[in-house]
C-alpha cells in the first residue's frame, strides 16, 4: 500500500527536489503539490495524504497559517516542514512544532553543490524514517506500567531526557511541570541541527521554573537547571573538582546517525555516575538511546518512558520499552510529575 505525501511550497525548484527524492523512496506516491498554503490546505482536505511536506513562508496562506488552519478543521495529517537554516527561521520553526509539525528539515541557503546534496539526504532519510515509524507504531502497542516504583527507593545525581521527532512538543510539557526545586541537573538530548537547539532552549526556559540553557564548554552541572545539547555536537563530561562540568565534542562522528545521540551522552554519563541517573525516553523514530538505556537499567539506574497513546512517533521509546529497559510508561502528562516525586529532594547527593 502506497505512502502518499503531499508537497506545499512556491518554489517550483524546492517541489522539483522534493519530488525526485520522494520517487526514490519504496512505496511513497506523490499525492499533489500546491503552491500556496491556500491550495495545501484545500488539497489536504481533499486527498489525505499521509504526509504533508510544508513550507513556512509562502504567498496567499503561510506555513504558520496552515497548520491554524489545519487544527481548526481538525484535520490530523502529519506534517514535515522545510525551514531556513537561519536564528529567524529557527524561531518559526519552534512556532510551527507547536502548532502542530512533527518534524523538520532545515533548507540552507543556497541550492547548488553538497547544500543541495545535504538537503536531498535529509528529505530522503526524515520522510522515509517517519514512514517506517508511523507504520510501526500503527500496528504497535506500548505496555502500559503505570507508577509501580517507591520514591526514595533509589539515589540519583542526574537527571536524562532523550528525544526526537515530536520531542519539541512534548518536552514544553515536561518542563512546564519541573520547578527550581527540582534537585538533580537535567540532560537533555534532542536530535535537532545547529541554530536550531538555542531557540528550542529559550523557549523550554520560558515555560519551566527550571533554568534552562544550551550547553556551552565548560558549564558546571547545577541542580536545578537544565542543559540542551547543541546541535550538531557531542555532548559529553569531565570532572571538575567535585562537581562534573561540560565537554563540547564536535570531532566524533554521529552516533546512529545522529550528533548530538542520546546513547553517546548517556553512555558518557554513566562512565561518571554509573547508575545513579534517572532517565526519560520520549517520542522519536528508530533506536538512538536503546544501547544506554539498557546499560543504565543493568547499573540499578531509572528508566521512564511516554506512552505509544502520547507520542507523535511511538519509535524510540517503543525501542526501549520492547528491549527491557524501561521500568515505568507514562503518559506524557505525568513524566514531568514523576520525575519529581522519584527525583525527591536528595541533599548531599548531587553532581
Amino acid at each position: 500500500m502506497s505512502f502518499r505525501v503531499l508537497i506545499v511550497d512556491d518554489s517550483m525548484l524546492v517541489r522539483q527536489i522534493v519530488g525526485d527524492v520522494l520517487r526514490r523512496i519504496p512505496d511513497v506516491e506523490i499525492a499533489g503539490e500546491a503552491r500556496n498554503g491556500k491550495m495545501g490546505l484545500e488539497m489536504m482536505q481533499e486527498l489525505k495524504p499521509d504526509l504533508v511536506i510544508l513550507d513556512i513562508e509562502m504567498p496567499v496562506m503561510d506555513g504558520l497559517t496552515l497548520l491554524d488552519e489545519k487544527k481548526k478543521l481538525g484535520n490530523v495529517t502529519p506534517v514535515m516542514m522545510l525551514s531556513s537554516l537561519t536564528q529567524a527561521g529557527a524561531d518559526i520553526t519552534m512556532k510551527a512544532l507547536e502548532a502542530g509539525a512533527m518534524e523538520f528539515v532545515p533548507k540552507p541557503a543556497g541550492d547548488t553543490g553538497i547544500r543541495l546534496q545535504d538537503l536531498e539526504h535529509q528529505i530522503e532519510m526524515k520522510v522515509a524514517g517517519l514512514i517506517h515509524s508511523l507504520r510501526d507504531s500503527r500496528s504497535s502497542s506500548g505496555q502500559k506500567v503505570g507508577p509501580i516504583l517507591k520514591a526514595g527507593q533509589h539515589q540519583f545525581r542526574l537527571a536524562f531526557i532523550g528525544a526526537s521527532t515530536g520531542g519539541p512538543q512534548s518536552l514544553q510539557t515536561v518542563f512546564s511541570q519541573l520547578t527550581s526545586s527540582f534537585p538533580l541537573p537535567l540532560i537533555v538530548v534532542q536530535h535537532m541541527p545547529p541554530i536550531f537547539t538555542a531557540a528550542f532552549a529559550q523557549r523550554l526556559d520560558r515555560v519551566s521554573g527550571m533554568q534552562v540553557f544550551e550547553a556551552e564548554e565548560g558549564m558546571v552541572l547545577q541542580p536545578g537547571q537544565a542543559y540542551v545539547a547543541p546541535g550538531g555536537k557531542h555532548l559529553d563530561f569531565r570532572r571538575k573538582g567535585a562537581g562534573i562540568s561540560l565537554h563540547i565534542d564536535s570531532e566524533t562522528p554521529p552516533h546512529n546517525a545522529h550528533r548530538p545521540s542520546v546513547d553517546f551522552t548517556l553512555h558518557r554519563a554513566i562512565e561518571l555516575l554509573d547508575g545513579e541517573i534517572l532517565a526519560v525516553i520520549m517520542t522519536g523514530m528508530g533506536k538512538d538511546g536503546v544501547e544506554a538505556l539498557n546499560r543504565l537499567h543493568e547499573k540499578g539506574g531509572v528508566v521512564l518512558a511516554q506512552d505509544e497513546l502520547s507520542s507523535i512517533v511511538f519509535g524510540m521509546n517503543r525501542r526501549a520499552i520492547e528491549a527491557g529497559a524501561v521500568d515505568e510508561v507514562l503518559e506524557l502528562e505525568k513524566l514531568g510529575g514523576r520525575m519529581s516525586e522519584l527525583a525527591g529532594r536528595l541533599e548531599g547527593q548531587r553532581a
